[in-house]
């Protein structure tokens, strides 16, 4: 069963828990895992991982990588606003926008 999320890839979101909090990037991806919906944040939440050398010209070695974070730790940002915001929903004839709950911004 898909879901729909209010968070969508390329969003522009602020980190509301956790080690990264107050951190502020773009999404660049949304998945589901056991049930759970999860996003990959750019420039937060790093971790490090071994990396296995795959060719002669790559290094290998211990790399700096982007975990997935639970989406209820992250919150969209207006653009309007500059704050983290609750989104709403409005209905434009036959579209349905994604709006901001606090200035009414389309985002």
């Amino acid at each position: 069963m898909q879901h729909k999320y209010k968070i969508h890839k390329d969003d522009s979101v602020e980190i509301i828990s956790g080690k990264d909090k107050g951190k502020r990037g773009t999404i660049v991806r949304v998945f589901e895992k056991n049930g759970r919906c999860r996003v990959i944040v750019s420039g937060a939440n790093l971790v490090k991982k071994a990396m296995k050398r795959r060719s002669q010209q790559d290094a290998g070695g211990i790399a700096e990588v982007e975990a997935p974070l639970d989406i209820s730790n992250v919150a969209l940002v207006c653009k309007k606003c500059g704050r983290p915001v609750k989104v709403g929903y409005k209905l434009d004839g036959d579209k349905k926008l994604r709006v901001c709950r606090k200035c009414g911004e389309t985002l």
